[in-house]
């Protein structure tokens, strides 16, 4: 092995390795710390690629044709090739899993589809200045503190939920004029903030077997 490969090999092992820890010392200061919005204004928004790009959107994809292949193997290739029973068996458990797989990749994308539509086109702003959440749209400028909220719900994923929707979580900010205001919980340091920002206003926790969006 000459001094390249040693080099490509390490690097390959090691880079995700460094890529993890740096983000694990980011973290505190991003979430809590003198770079997160309890101490300085910070202001996001989630663009079309940065949305689907994220890595647990492109598995799905990925998902979706292994899942179509093995479905395809079992219906053309193991079940005319049955000629023991215990055969049918392994071919049936496998239509079955596949069936079932893609069934939840289904509602996986209808998932999606609902949190992208509270996530497009916002820009979100949070101020520790007045501890406020400012959501601007093309259509409207809300700015949110505790003042004006009569509550704030959390929807998220129950004890009873899979893994494969744990990822998927929502605020639902109630306004004293009786106006819902929707927020994607894609942000790890949200939780932080609005600890912070409203200590004041009932915040209730729904949990879901599958978080869908409740529309207003």
């Amino acid at each position: 092995m000459n001094v390249l490969n040693t080099f490509l090999i390490t690097t390959a092992v090691l880079f995700p390795f460094g890529w993890v820890i740096y983000r694990l010392i980011r973290y505190p200061a991003k979430a809590w710390g003198e770079e997160s919005p309890l101490s300085i204004k910070v202001v996001y928004e989630v663009t079309k690629r940065e949305y689907f790009t994220r890595f647990d959107f492109l598995f799905l994809i990925f998902f979706v044709p292994m899942n179509v292949l093995g479905l395809y193997a079992c219906l053309f290739v193991l079940l005319p090739a049955i000629q023991v029973y215990w055969q049918g068996i392994i071919a049936a458990g496998g239509l079955a899993v596949f069936t079932y797989t893609l069934w939840w990749c289904v509602r996986l994308f209808q998932l999606e589809s609902q949190y992208w539509l509270i996530t497009k086109g916002k820009t979100i702003t949070l101020d520790p200045t007045d501890q406020s959440i400012e959501i601007t749209t093309e259509d409207e400028t809300v700015r949110i503190t505790a003042d004006y909220l009569d509550k704030i719900e959390k929807h998220y994923p129950g004890l009873s939920s899979g893994k494969m929707v744990a990822g998927y979580a929502y605020f639902i900010f109630q306004l004293k004029n009786g106006q819902p205001v929707y927020l994607n919980d894609n942000r790890s340091f949200l939780p932080y903030v609005m600890e912070a920002y409203f200590k004041t206003v009932p915040i209730r926790r729904v949990p879901h077997k599958i978080p869908w969006i409740i529309a207003p």
